[in-house]
């Protein structure tokens, strides 16, 4: 095919700035996804034939955490399920981790158990939705606990830098 050399000029032209848009794209592309911010890590829980997935309540970097970076308690229902599972992202389960669970009963009375798991020892979890003594399942919360050193009386303690909380309702 024989072109006029203007038509090849302008042709040309177009392809190179075809080009130029085509690498000036790739490149912006590439600094926004470099910039994106990290998605923080969701627990997945599930009872009742529903999974919630729950963001979390508290969410601290380790070097700094008292932060106050408050979310919501997430809520499933329940119903007549005798568990409610947990599944937790690569974040909680490769690092030491507590489960805390509350349950309560018809008088008011609340009982809080907390259990520590090792790094590494638990992708997920069964919680039962009534506890030995017949109370029922009011909220589990995970936590990532970190230590933390008191400047002024030089004691050591823990505190949780990470929480994700869900309530439970029947």
């Amino acid at each position: 095919m024989n072109l006029a050399p203007r038509t090849k000029k302008i042709a040309s032209l177009i392809a190179a700035g075809l080009f130029v848009i085509a690498v000036a794209f790739v490149g912006v592309l590439a600094v926004l996804i470099g910039n994106a911010p990290d998605k923080e890590p969701v627990v997945t829980a599930y009872s009742n034939g529903r999974a919630v997935q729950v963001e979390p309540y508290l969410y601290c970097a380790v070097s700094d955490p008292l932060c106050t970076n408050v979310g919501e308690t997430a809520e499933i229902q329940v119903g007549s399920a005798p568990t409610v599972q947990l599944s937790m992202p690569e974040a909680v389960y490769s690092a030491p981790w507590e489960l805390a669970l509350v349950y309560g009963d018809d008088t008011g009375a609340v009982v809080e158990s907390s259990q520590f798991n090792q790094p590494g020892t638990r992708l997920s979890v069964t919680v039962p939705t009534t506890d030995d003594g017949g109370r029922t399942l009011l909220g589990i919360e995970v936590r990532l606990p970190t230590g933390i050193i008191d400047t002024d009386t030089n004691t050591e303690s823990f505190v949780s830098h990470a929480i994700w909380s869900i309530g439970t309702r029947p």
